[in-house]
């Protein structure tokens, strides 16, 4: 069976090989008829011009017709029989069994096997027979039953033009090899032409399972969450998927030919030391350098880009962003370590605390019942003042691990920033070499929250910048909404963290000042964590740091905060 699809495809190409075959007829009798000119031929040039001009125009009309007509099958059927009525005539204007023409029938019916079913290609080369047949009998009646054409005179006008004069046998000859040839023709023209469309349609069947299977592969690739980076053998980044650019911040048209050392080092001198090896390579961690969001941490594997037939043509390498993973496991280590200690000290502090105040009271009897020495009276104000900086800091740390409680009101968040840098103003380190950058927006930075908490926050914060900043800085507040969220940025240019202190700055007794107790940032921490936020810390030694909390603007939590829970480094960027 032949799909309207494939005749549409042919008929074209068929018209198109129609105007090479007239073109070519022309002008192999023209050039005859111009190096051997025959006065006898004369007449039949000029029948041969006529005939190749309407077959001419019949071309035409049939490529205008294919354009404007969507009935494929007919215009194959108009082509075909149009074709053989013409070449009969082209025959018989060329000198009928004389004719070096008839190998045009030949290609017609070829024609019709490739643009028709099997079976109408050998009709078509049956109305070829009878064109053929009935042209050579009608043109050779007269010379071979001459008593017909005395009997009928009218007959008298099918006598060719011809010198030649076939007697019946091999007219009959002549007849019976071209209904041979005409139907071997067929049959094998069919054959081939049938055989081509089966290939043709399975090999399209087999293109589009092909092309199917590759743009699933490719939206698998696409849709996947993880990196996907490909090399060549030598390394040369040849592919990277959307997941992959985003997470290394990089897009594929400057990475593509570079070397897979410019996104994972180490690894090119790895494959290059042993680029025969095509084992899979162990995962690693590395740390990747983003050119927005700083340094974060791989997760990153390789195997070997395997095609069966060749082997091993590339690598492929599989990563993900591990940043977030390992922060929260470091906080849920952090928190559990925190909230045992926590548990442990508060316990431990209710024990101090009695026998102090039992060490205090007796310190102030024995001073005032007893006449002391000068040094004596000296150690004694020390134990004194030494049993009431013991008691504050056992009363703050009880402070920190009691459950905190909160009361949620409406509250703007740049008046409370505001009330807190006015008091800062007032504090005995603040002087004039300390200046306070405001950012605050112009309307209300609106959200429910505890306010005398926040306070604390704010507080803790820039009590701590202006102890950090002790020959003088800038002290940075920002606030601004973020959506459904409320973001605080409280920078100053400070003396900064070092990275052990930033590991560890959320944690209870971490403290980088004299006179400090070290709960002040956990006290923060907490608080935020109640707030249902987050708070991180940007910082290097010498330049400062950079506190940006963020709030959300209508969630409440709904349970107390637990003591004893404090980030750790994961917590930063």
């Amino acid at each position: 069976m032949i799909f309207t699809g494939e005749i549409k495809e042919w008929l074209p190409w068929v018209i198109k090989i129609r105007f090479v075959i007239i073109s070519f007829v022309f002008a192999i009798d023209y050039a005859i008829h111009s190096l051997a000119p025959n006065p006898a031929n004369a007449t039949s040039i000029r029948y041969l011009g006529i005939a190749v001009i309407l077959w001419y125009i019949l071309s035409l009309f049939f490529l205008i017709y294919n354009q404007i007509s969507h009935d494929y099958l007919l215009q194959a059927y108009l082509q075909i029989y149009c074709d053989i009525v013409i070449i009969t005539a082209i025959l018989h204007v060329t000198g009928d069994l004389e004719s070096n023409y008839f190998s045009l029938y030949v290609l017609t019916i070829m024609l019709a096997s490739v643009l028709l079913p099997r079976g109408r290609a050998f009709l078509v080369a049956a109305v070829s027979f009878v064109f053929m047949g009935a042209m050579i009998e009608l043109a050779y009646l007269p010379t071979i039953y001459p008593e017909l054409v005395e009997n009928y005179p009218a007959l008298q006008f099918l006598a060719t033009a011809s010198t030649y004069t076939p007697d019946l046998k091999t007219l009959q000859v002549k007849i019976s090899a071209s209904l041979f040839g005409f139907f071997a023709v067929a049959y094998l023209s069919s054959y081939l032409a049938e055989s081509l469309r089966k290939a043709g349609r399975e090999l399209r069947d087999k293109s589009g399972q092909v092309a199917s299977l590759q743009a699933k592969n490719e939206n698998i690739i696409q849709s996947m969450r993880e990196g996907l980076l490909s090399t060549d053998l030598e390394g040369a980044i040849t592919e990277l998927n959307p997941a992959g650019a985003e997470i290394l911040g990089r897009q594929m048209n400057e990475l593509r030919g570079g070397p897979i050392d410019v996104v994972f080092r180490g690894w090119a001198d790895e494959i290059s030391s042993n680029p025969e090896s095509i084992s899979p390579l162990a995962r690693q961690e590395i740390t990747y350098l983003h050119p927005e969001r700083g340094h974060r941490i791989l997760g990153v594997s390789s195997s070997p880009l395997v095609v069966p037939t060749v082997g091993a043509v590339g690598y492929v390498y599989n990563f993900q962003d591990l940043t977030e993973e390992k922060r929260r496991e470091a906080e849920y280590r952090t928190k559990d370590r925190m909230a045992t200690l926590g548990r442990m000290a508060a316990g431990i502090a209710h024990e101090i605390r009695n026998p102090l105040a039992s060490i205090a009271g007796s310190v102030k009897l024995l001073q005032s019942i007893s006449q002391l020495e000068e040094d004596q009276a000296k150690l004694i104000t020390i134990v004194s003042r030494e049993s009431e900086r013991l008691n504050k800091l056992v009363s703050d740390f009880l402070l920190y691990s009691r459950d905190q409680r909160f009361e949620f009101s409406r509250v703007d968040v740049v008046t409370l920033l505001e009330e807190t840098l006015l008091l800062l103003e007032h504090h005995p380190l603040f002087s004039p070499r300390i200046r306070i950058e405001r950012k605050f927006p112009r309307r209300a930075v609106n959200m429910l929250a505890d306010a005398d908490k926040l306070r604390q926050v704010f507080w803790n914060i820039c009590d701590n910048s202006l102890k950090a900043m002790p020959k003088g800085g800038t002290l940075t507040v920002q606030a601004e909404e973020m959506g459904k969220l409320a973001r605080v940025v409280l920078g100053d240019t400070g003396v900064g963290f070092t990275s052990v202190q930033l590991e560890k700055v959320f944690e209870p007794f971490q403290t980088g000042f004299e006179e400090g107790t070290g709960l002040g940032l956990a006290l923060v921490y907490q608080i935020i964590e109640g707030h249902q936020g987050s708070i991180h810390v940007d910082s290097q030694p010498g330049k400062g740091a950079r506190f940006v909390i963020d709030l959300p603007r209508e969630a409440a939590p709904a349970m107390p905060t637990k003591a004893g829970t404090a980030p750790a480094l994961s917590d930063f960027r």
